[in-house]
């Protein structure tokens, strides 16, 4: 009786039984690990909306210090080169001719110049970006007629997310954004070459002007839409 105990706890599991364990191993696999990575896009764009976000309030600091908006790559239109974004990385300064800036612990921040004739007055606000994410704001510097800094864009976007951000002046309370599966894992610092940013303006929503969203460069849904 003892010795069939033995031999009964010594078989361990079966074949069959190995097979069930790992058949369910594989299901969970498969349902979990695309979920995990929907998961992390998620993540990656709502961190990417967040500094869109953050930058807006350092833009409106600025506006209430030197009555002027701040461009991350002052100087130069924001459609210069169709889809560019300019990259930052944590603890690097944004590109651009910066003059007594007054810099936060990472480095980062934004700048603007009011010009008049008693003399240029230029100022600036920290704004941290953190790695993996991208960044560029322009404003109306070399847009004829549109007035001297009167006016910024911002676009955002993480490198291993789907969706770029934009938001501007004109209508700085609603966000847009535009979605393309083929932008997650591009290598950052990377130009998207399918993203459309719509035009500098001060006069008018350039997101949708005319309440008419423009063609983003997204897919399947090509325009920018506004974030609900």
């Amino acid at each position: 009786m003892l010795q069939a105990l033995r031999k009964n706890k010594e078989k361990g599991f079966t074949l069959i039984e190995l097979m069930i364990v790992i058949a369910i191993i594989g299901i969970l696999a498969a349902i979990a690990i695309p979920q995990f990575a929907t998961y992390r896009v998620r993540a990656n764009n709502t961190s990417a909306e967040a500094l869109l976000k953050n930058a807006v309030s350092a833009e409106s600091a600025l506006n209430s210090d030197i009555a002027v908006y701040g461009a991350s790559d002052r100087g130069e239109a924001l459609t210069r080169a169709a889809g560019q974004i300019a990259a930052s990385t944590s603890g690097q300064r944004l590109v651009g001719q910066i003059v007594a800036a007054t810099r936060d612990s990472t480095g980062s921040y934004i700048t603007g110049t009011r010009v008049s004739a008693a003399g240029n007055v230029t100022s600036g606000v920290g704004l941290t970006v953190p790695d993996g994410m991208n960044l560029r704001i322009g404003t109306t510097s070399r847009a004829a007629g549109q007035g001297t800094n009167a006016a910024y864009k911002i676009l955002t976007r993480a490198a291993n997310g789907n969706r770029a951000f934009g938001t501007e002046s004109n209508v700085s309370d609603v966000i847009y954004f535009v979605q393309n599966d083929t932008w997650n894992g591009l290598t950052f610092g990377g130009a998207l070459a399918t993203l459309t940013t719509p035009r500098m303006s001060s006069t008018q929503n350039e997101f949708a002007p005319a309440g008419v969203p423009v063609n983003g460069g997204g897919l399947p849904t090509q325009s920018w839409m506004v974030l609900q």
